[in-house]
């Protein structure tokens, strides 16, 4: 009898062909892996007893990652190993499977190597230090992390090194002061309702083997009973198994969470290891509704082979651009490229490989608020009349944009001035973050629609109004519209001017795909927003494994 799984794994890192091949090799059956893209086949052979054993062994093996996006099984009638592969190395470091743990879970051993993988050259012994006396361990470390975790639940801090690098860990308080995004590692994934807002997309990303950060908001109850504490941060489990067994150690203690941050020299504790390494990566996703997971940070996952391939280019969207054609295999496709980042300057771009790389939309504007608001007042009537009972309703916030300088072009500063005007903050930098953190509440379904237009809607290369787009920002503002309903509306809005855009250039150009690139895509509402409405009309693509933003 025979037995063909099928699996969708949307990365070439080699991990799930080396975790299929240990497996079948430990459980002594004859097996044969093919592969096509993206798809890996395992084909094996015995008899029905032991195919059955078999399957429900894997089944509770097989880890969950974020680029595993199906998996099935069929009984087949050939037995076609011709179309056998010779599976590569793995040459990216992978958390602990299953496998690792059922070994070193006994002696609570972080030392332990996988079998997947590239691993780190480290060994024992383990130094716990405190007060500066140092205990040494080098066969049995789980005294070790049970004095940790009693440091920590008796409020005290200590530094802590992983291969991820070394953290200042310590538990939440009410009275400290912690930076927007602080890192929060809950000591069981069972716990992170009790912090923060989370879908099960990212509950599942968070438990995934890549173990990767995902940004969420706190919730009502946590915010009550920590007022001063950000309303946005950073959730991880525990990502290598020095963190592990920490985890664990705190779970018996009845910590639930812990801030990791940078190291602290004031700390009177402290767990290492004497080997120095180059620390992993630290890997950031953001899980969409369609079960898409957006890489917003971190390679630690990439293909070697992919990341050496890319083209370093003067401006950054093409950089980008040419990356993902590269990543997805499109370079015989029309594609349009629309890049909108927090910090470089934005691009829509078209590529075919008759024409190469052609630029389309920017975005621009003047130097100076001030300019920009003169320049609204000047443009007609209706700009004169919005901008003199804006004064007059907002003389403060209208004097301070005198002092406000614009560094770069881009949807994101655009919508820091508008966040500004709107009194969202008292510097473009404020208001701007309290606008994102408006769109990511927003628990609404629609908002205003506000105006996204081109300067030159006949010209092949022209720029979104920023003029257009401030004055209906205004309007609304005057009109007395709720901020997160406003805030929602200048998100949607956008992704319905992209929309529309890419109607036209489907049209006018005969475009296959629409890619999506750069940090802005890292907001979850903008992404499933673009999700939701691009893909009624068009084939969406973000990278697969490379991040939005290299």
């Amino acid at each position: 009898m025979i037995l063909a799984y099928e699996f969708e794994y949307v990365s070439n890192n080699n991990f799930l062909e080396n975790f299929l091949q240990n497996f079948a090799k430990k459980n002594k059956i004859e097996y044969y892996i093919a592969k096509d893209k993206y798809k890996i086949f395992l084909h094996v052979r015995s008899d029905e007893d032991t195919l059955i054993t078999f399957s429900d062994k894997l089944s509770n093996s097989l880890p969950f990652s974020i680029f595993l996006k199906s998996t099935s099984v069929n009984a087949a009638n050939k037995w076609d190993n011709n179309k056998a592969i010779v599976v590569q190395e793995c040459e990216i470091y992978i958390p602990f499977i299953k496998e690792t743990l059922d070994a070193a879970k006994d002696e609570f051993n972080p030392f332990m190597k996988n079998e997947i993988g590239r691993n780190h050259d480290i060994y024992p012994p383990l130094f716990f230090t405190y007060n500066d006396k140092s205990i040494e361990y080098k066969n049995s470390f789980k005294a070790a992390f049970m004095m940790v975790a009693d440091i920590i639940a008796n409020g005290e801090k200590i530094n802590f090194k992983t291969l991820n690098g070394i953290f200042c860990i310590s538990k939440i308080k009410k009275d400290a002061i912690y930076k927007d995004d602080v890192l929060i590692m809950p000591s069981d994934l069972s716990f992170v309702d009790k912090i923060a807002v989370i879908e099960d997309e990212e509950a599942a990303a968070l438990a995934s083997l890549e173990k990767p950060i995902v940004k969420a908001h706190t919730n009502l109850v946590f915010s009550s009973q920590y007022p001063n504490f950000p309303r946005f941060i950073k959730l991880k489990l525990a990502s290598d198994l020095f963190l592990y067994f920490l985890s664990l150690a705190l779970f018996e203690k009845g910590v639930e969470f812990v801030v990791l941050d940078a190291k602290d020299d004031t700390a009177n504790a402290s767990l290492y290891f004497e080997q120095e390494i180059k620390s992993i990566e630290q890997f950031e996703v953001c899980p969409l509704k369609s079960g898409q997971n957006i890489i917003t940070k971190g390679t630690s996952f990439t293909t070697p082979k992919l990341l050496k391939n890319i083209k370093v280019l003067k401006k950054h969207y093409h950089m980008q651009f040419a990356a993902i054609i590269q990543e997805l295999g499109f370079f015989e496709k029309v594609n349009c490229g629309i890049y909108l980042n927090l910090n470089n300057d934005d691009k829509i771009m078209l590529y075919s490989d008759k024409d190469g790389v052609l630029d389309f939309v920017q975005v621009d504007f003047e130097d100076y608020l001030s300019q920009i608001l003169e320049n609204i007042e000047k443009d007609d009537d209706n700009g004169r009349k919005l901008i003199e009972k804006y004064r007059q309703n907002f003389p403060q916030l209208y004097e301070n944009a005198k002092n406000i300088s614009l560094k770069g072009k881009n949807i994101s500063i655009l919508w820091a001035i508008a966040a500004y005007l709107l009194g969202f903050g008292d510097d473009l930098c404020q208001a701007q973050r309290r606008l994102f953190e408006n769109i990511e509440i927003f628990s609404g379904q629609k908002g205003p629609r506000v105006d996204y237009k081109l300067i030159d809607e006949n010209s092949a290369k022209t720029s979104i109004d920023a003029h257009k787009f401030l004055k209906s920002v205004i309007s609304f503002k005057l009109a007395g519209t709720d901020d997160e309903i406003l805030s929602f509306g200048i998100a949607e809005s956008l992704v319905y001017f992209l929309s529309d855009f890419a109607d036209k250039m489907k049209d006018e150009f005969e475009v296959e795909n629409i890619l999506l690139m750069g940090s802005l895509f890292g907001s979850k509402t903008i992404s499933n927003l673009c999700v939701k409405h691009l893909s009624v009309n068009h084939k969406v693509y973000f990278n697969k494994e490379l991040p939005i933003e290299l």
